[in-house]
């Protein structure tokens, strides 16, 4: 739990940061594409306007200019084109095929300004169909706009990186207090656990003797329930004390289909004495790298859960199988519904659905816990759905 809670601290600083970072470097960058393209635009547009000055205007100057006949001539690096259906109606003079075939793809864009190669370029719309093309060699400039965004763009990774390190350290420190609390709390439950069972057993020791002497009494019996109730409380305290200390270094490889089917056995009586029908469909030969206790426990965990809420002539499904990189166990039954906001809450700590019922049952709330707690420690998952009065759990363990 602390350690999802320190990942999580850690992705938001993370992420946060690291698209703020994104941000300044998408903003720098195109204002360094909008600068280069526009000063070279405007160069473009100065030399046209002096070249207007100096043109003789004909009688015919204003169809010229409409039409845009009027193309600079001797000035090195700038072209102009006119463009029409595909093909170059005009050209500026010492237009070469490399500056034409830019000029007809140019041509087809939507964008008025950009660069190609190494010019820069402007589209201009004339009449219906045409367009003008000027292009303005500039090499020197979209060669320093690449090299600026090269460096913007390593001095945002670096910076992503400096924040890595710092996301790190700032959710160690900011999950510090509570791990501390938590730990105390740990420790105190596991004490008192242990401390608990004792006493729990002195109760149902003398609890015997007094009923082995009179006979037969219902206050002893009494007595002898609240204990093994009480007993199964305190192991399940215990358990998930050692579940946030587990040591994944002993996992073994073994046969998880054999495990499964053996748990399933154990409680093929209790399902018989319910009048509760049985059906299984376990692959044979899946294997599991962990622990085998730890998938008796899940199974066990989730087929009580089920038997008790499966009504008499009703029927539980056990699947077990194996999809790609994982293991898929599903167990199902038919019977009282989940309700959607409950789904997800039934695997919270001491968290019940009917609390007066569960009382009753002497049912605490903890075994959807801990079979969380375990499935989580080989990073699988564990849900719960119910659909047309048959509730599903589905626990997807990892298997690489």
């Amino acid at each position: 739990m602390i350690n999802k809670l320190r990942k999580k601290i850690f992705w938001i600083i993370q992420i946060s940061l690291s698209v703020i970072i994104l941000g300044i470097i998408i903003i720098f960058a195109s204002f360094s594409y909008k600068n280069t393209i526009t000063s070279s635009t405007m160069f473009m547009e100065r030399i046209e306007r002096k070249d207007d000055v100096k043109e003789e205007q004909p009688e015919n100057f204003r169809e010229a200019k409409n039409d845009r006949e009027l193309f600079l001539t001797n000035i090195d690096g700038v072209y102009r084109l006119s463009i029409e259906n595909n093909s170059v109606m005009r050209e500026s003079d010492d237009v070469t095929d490399e500056i034409r075939n830019y000029a007809l793809k140019l041509s087809n864009k939507k964008t008025e300004e950009g660069y190609i190669g190494k010019y820069i370029y402007r589209i201009r719309k004339i009449g219906n169909n045409g367009k003008e093309v000027t292009l303005i060699e500039n090499e020197n400039a979209i060669k320093r706009l690449k090299t600026t965004v090269i460096i913007a763009v390593v001095i945002g990774l670096f910076g992503i990186f400096i924040i890595y390190i710092i996301a790190k350290r700032i959710s160690k420190i900011i999950v510090k207090p509570v791990e501390d609390s938590f730990e105390k709390q740990k420790q105190f439950v596991s004490d008192a656990s242990h401390e608990l069972k004792t006493p729990l057993a002195v109760i149902e020791a003398n609890a015997d003797v007094l009923q082995s002497k009179s006979g037969e009494n219902k206050w002893i019996t009494y007595i002898q329930n609240e204990v093994q109730s009480m007993n199964k409380l305190v192991n399940d305290l215990l358990t998930l004390a050692r579940m946030e200390n587990t040591d994944v270094s002993n996992n073994q490889d073994f046969d998880l289909s054999k495990e499964v089917q053996m748990t399933v056995a154990v409680f093929e009586s209790m399902i018989y004495e319910k009048e509760i029908k049985l059906e299984t469909n376990i692959n044979e030969n899946i294997h599991f790298n962990g622990e085998k206790e730890d998938i008796k426990h899940i199974i066990s965990i989730l087929l009580d859960n089920a038997i008790k809420h499966t009504e008499k002539n009703k029927k539980i499904i056990v699947n077990a199988q194996k999809e790609k990189n994982e293991i898929k166990i599903e167990v199902k039954n038919e019977g009282e519904p989940i309700p959607i906001e409950e789904q997800e809450k039934i695997f919270e700590r001491f968290y019940r659905i009917d609390k007066a019922r569960n009382r009753n049952e002497k049912r605490y709330g903890l075994g959807l816990s801990i079979a969380k707690e375990i499935v989580e420690k080989y990073n699988g998952t564990i849900k719960a759905n119910s659909k047309d009065g048959v509730t599903n759990f589905i626990v997807r363990l990892n298997n690489r």
